[in-house]
């Protein structure tokens, strides 16, 4: 990626969390003007280490307004849901209020009072749902199988309809498997892999959906996160990028790939629940090398993240 000598202003939605956390990291470390809009300061752990090097405005994204998006030259748009639960558990407009009426106001802000900034959605492959051919393109078809990437994907609509009649500078970008520290590592509804990761810390036995005889697009934080700048400065207005490293892994060698960092890692083969199956994506592998032209490429191996992703969450349980 080419450095600029321009001092940027940054606006993340949803920058508490952990993807947009080690986004302002990378920025605010560069000397980059960053500003956080979050909902919520439960995860201001998460920026300890910056936290006097950003603005953090508490605010529900609905809200958002002219103060937050003038004068930013890039937005990234990480406020939303994270999961398939909602509706599950009878909430199912959370996924409608958050991720549509939200990402609407935000639209309607930047209309309003920032037309020239260059706005990313992070959306999830969760869109597509169960492909039929892999790698995945932006021309596969989305079929999503439950509120959460639905809502997602209506999200990727409004970002493009704004950008044809606004003309609003947007872009999207659909993460794939993203895994590394400041996840939440106690939550087996998102981030499954980083949940597997402390259970074998703790010597839990690990209950692999299916013996983990899946493929899935894993790939470290750090290097999803350099793609979200690589897109910001060099991507297509209007285009839409999978972030993944692109490669055919079986999930089991990812469990596999603890157990020899972690002695003794139990593993045991389960049936997935019903709900899983319902909502769940079985193989997913995306082409990644419209972004890979822009001059990215994932830096950190699978071993390696996973490595620091151990090193992470050992060093948090001696905190405690």
């Amino acid at each position: 990626m080419e450095k600029t000598n321009k001092r940027k202003e940054i606006l993340i939605t949803g920058g508490l969390g952990f993807i947009g956390s080690t986004l302002a990291r990378k920025y605010a470390n560069e000397g980059h003007k960053v500003t956080i809009v979050s909902r919520s300061d439960k995860k201001k752990t998460n920026i300890s280490d910056i936290e006097k090097e950003v603005t953090i405005t508490l605010k529900d994204i609905r809200d958002i307004g002219m103060d937050d998006v003038a004068g930013k030259d890039y937005i990234f748009h990480f406020a939303g849901t994270v999961d398939n639960y909602a509706v599950k558990e009878g909430n199912p407009y959370e996924d409608i209020n958050i991720n549509c009426t939200g990402t609407v106001a935000l639209l309607e802000a930047c209309k309003n009072y920032n037309k020239e900034a260059r706005i990313m959605l992070a959306s999830t492959f969760f869109v597509n749902g169960n492909p039929t051919k892999l790698p995945v393109t932006p021309e596969s078809p989305c079929n999503p199988l439950a509120l959460y990437p639905a809502t997602k994907l209506a999200a990727e609509h409004f970002f493009h309809i704004y950008n044809k009649v606004s003309g609003l500078d947007t872009l999207v970008a659909r993460f794939t498997n993203v895994f590394g520290p400041y996840e939440q590592g106690d939550n087996r509804k998102k981030a499954g892999f980083n949940f597997l990761i402390n259970q074998a810390l703790r010597g839990e036995e690990i209950k692999l959906y299916n013996n983990g005889d899946f493929v899935r697009d894993y790939i470290y934080v750090d290097d999803v996160v350099d793609a979200c700048r690589v897109i910001a400065e060099k991507g297509k207005t209007n285009e839409t990028y999978y972030i993944g490293r692109g490669e055919f892994i079986k999930f089991r060698k990812l469990i596999d790939i603890i157990a020899s960092i972690i002695p003794d890692t139990k593993v045991i083969g389960v049936n997935p629940p019903e709900f899983h199956k319902a909502v769940g994506i079985a193989n997913f592998v995306a082409d990644v090398s419209p972004i890979k032209e822009l001059g990215w490429a994932p830096k950190v191996s699978l071993e390696e993240g996973i490595l620091r992703t151990i090193n992470f969450y050992r060093s948090a349980q001696k905190r405690l």
